[in-house]
């Protein structure tokens, strides 16, 4: 068995002699008011007056010292597991707020935060664009959008008509048409052609002026004059043969450009002769299976290019949708939240102390893998004590914040301390098939005192105190259907049976709230075994007339 269950179990049985001890002194006192008597069956009855006295209860409890601040300290923003890279504290080290005291790798978190900040600054830019009125260069362009479709729809069904009712008196025209272009462009070539003996005899003129002007270069090149006039008569001799070598050269390019277009335009014109003819033969077959699918499946596409275009045209005059600027705001929020999270995780990256305190506990050491679980280290203020007292379910209900409270601990034999329940818990835990509450109680006067965390507490709470009350002894009550009565000596050894209302009780004497007056007389019955005990009490009560004494006069 624990120690604090055994210490549990000595203050109980204390409190139960100290009962049975101050109702034999009861008794001592009534003795000259009431008598006593047994029956065969080992029952000892005793008749009591019922008097007025103040009355204390309390609820003795054990409890643990704690800091009213102490934290486990854990990278609770983590995901999966990390590497510990960074411990700076050890156990009783004393450290300040703000300080680091461990740390994993920030690498993926700030990478994570730099996603989710660009995730949300895309989000806002989309918002922020449909928020934003258009201005009038974009309803130009919107404009100028619709326009554009309207022609490319016009012309695709233009080209559509075409090939599904073809004008064969247009075509036919068009085909002649080509075939007297066709023919301009031969007689055009034959004539350039017949023209070649005629070219010949210009060419060989211009040969021969050029022959000429060269011969007369020459003859003045070999003469061996150097005054100036010499030269300048030599410089004009080399720019006439220069002119006439240039004409000759410009003749014979000319002639051959003009065969080459006069060629290049009856090739056009045969060309144009058969597409014309080809136009003409596919209109009166019908026309182009494939081109018609074509030519139709070009007008839905411009039909939607321009319901797309007058849309977009009428979205800018409208606003935004409500639905789609609804769900731009909550992708924007979602967005911010994400961001957030991303910061608070890559804070979570480092254990920073929240207040001046002292490390009570370090679980792990650097280079252990951690994970959002692993309790890393436990740190405390130790400047301000509590005490944590479990409260079973069976006394919860006398406890209420604010009662005061008596401290005692085995370490410190012979010292008190005072103390005040600061709340009662709404929910307790299991322990045993009993239902514990964790009571927190203030601690005062402990300031210098060697108490350390953890100690065990001897609690005693004062859960009530009346003043000139009506005390009957708590053996003088009988509970009957639920409720409770007393015996009232009605003379001539008779007994009536009187329902009464209870008050508070020390477990020695209870309050009578109604049913009793003062002098009454109530029969208290024990049985042996009880009178026995209080033989053995008698010895020991001498000491305590004061504890009795304060509850009766």
């Amino acid at each position: 068995m624990k120690r604090g269950a055994v210490r549990a179990l000595w203050i109980v049985g204390l409190v139960i002699l100290l009962g049975a001890g101050g109702f034999w002194f009861y008794q001592s006192r009534a003795a000259s008011q009431g008598t006593s008597s047994s029956t065969s069956s080992g029952t000892y009855t005793q008749i009591v007056e019922v008097t007025r006295g103040d009355l204390t209860a309390t609820v003795s409890v054990v409890g643990q010292l704690q800091a009213v601040r102490q934290v486990e300290m854990t990278f609770e923003h983590m995901s999966g597991t990390a590497e510990l890279k960074e411990l700076n504290v050890k156990v009783g080290q004393e450290v300040k707020a703000g300080d680091l005291l461990a740390a994993i790798d920030p690498t993926p978190y700030q990478q994570a935060l730099e996603e989710a900040q660009a995730a949300l600054q895309a989000a806002e830019e989309t918002l922020k664009d449909l928020e934003t009125p258009p201005t009038e260069l974009e309803i130009a362009q919107a404009d100028l959008a619709v326009a554009k479709a309207q022609v490319q729809l016009e012309q695709a069904r233009a080209k559509l008509e075409d090939l599904l009712h073809p004008d064969i008196a247009e075509l036919e025209t068009k085909l002649a048409q080509a075939k007297t272009s066709l023919a301009q462009a031969q007689d055009n070539l034959a004539s350039l052609q017949q023209q070649e003996s005629s070219f010949k005899d210009k060419l060989q003129k211009l040969l021969d002026a050029e022959a000429k002007a060269y011969d007369q270069y020459s003859r003045l090149a070999s003469e061996q004059y150097s005054d100036e006039y010499h030269q300048d008569r030599l410089q004009l001799a080399l720019n006439k043969f220069l002119d006439a070598q240039d004409a000759r050269i410009t003749a014979e390019i000319q002639r051959q450009i003009d065969l080459l277009k006069a060629q290049l335009q009856v090739i056009q014109a045969e060309q144009s002769v058969a597409d014309a003819e080809e136009a003409l033969a596919e209109a009166r077959a019908g026309g182009d299976a494939v081109a018609v699918a074509q030519a139709r499946v070009a007008v839905q596409e411009a039909e939607v290019a321009l319901q797309k275009a007058q849309q977009d045209r009428d979205d800018l005059t409208k606003g935004p949708d409500e639905t789609k600027l609804a769900t731009a705001r909550a992708d924007v929020e979602k967005k911010r939240l994400a961001f957030q999270d991303a910061q608070q995780a890559l804070e979570g990256t480092k254990l920073v102390a929240p207040f001046d305190g002292t490390v009570l506990a370090v679980n792990v050491s650097a280079g252990d893998r951690v994970s959002p679980n692993t309790v890393v280290l436990v740190l405390a203020d130790l400047r301000e004590l509590e005490v944590v007292a479990s409260v079973d379910e069976t006394a919860i209900r006398q406890v209420q914040a604010g009662q005061p409270a008596v401290i005692t601990f085995d370490a410190l034999p012979g010292k008190e301390f005072q103390g005040q329940v600061k709340e009662v818990p709404l929910q307790g835990q299991l322990q045993g098939g009993v239902t514990v509450y964790a009571v927190p109680i203030t601690l005062e006067g402990a300031e210098g005192q060697p108490l350390l965390v953890g100690m065990t507490a001897n609690v005693v709470i004062q859960v009530g105190q009346v003043k000139n009350a009506l005390l009957v002894p708590a053996l003088a009550l009988q509970r009957v259907s639920g409720a409770y009565q007393v015996l009232v000596d009605a003379g001539n050894g008779e007994t009536v049976a009187v329902p009464v209302e209870v008050g508070l009780s020390d477990g020695t004497y209870t309050q009578i709230v109604r049913g009793l007056n003062e002098g009454d007389r109530v029969v208290v019955q024990m049985t042996a075994g009880q009178s026995n005990l209080f033989g053995q009490l008698r010895g020991m009560m001498g000491g305590m007339m004061g504890f009795t004494g304060s509850r009766m006069r």
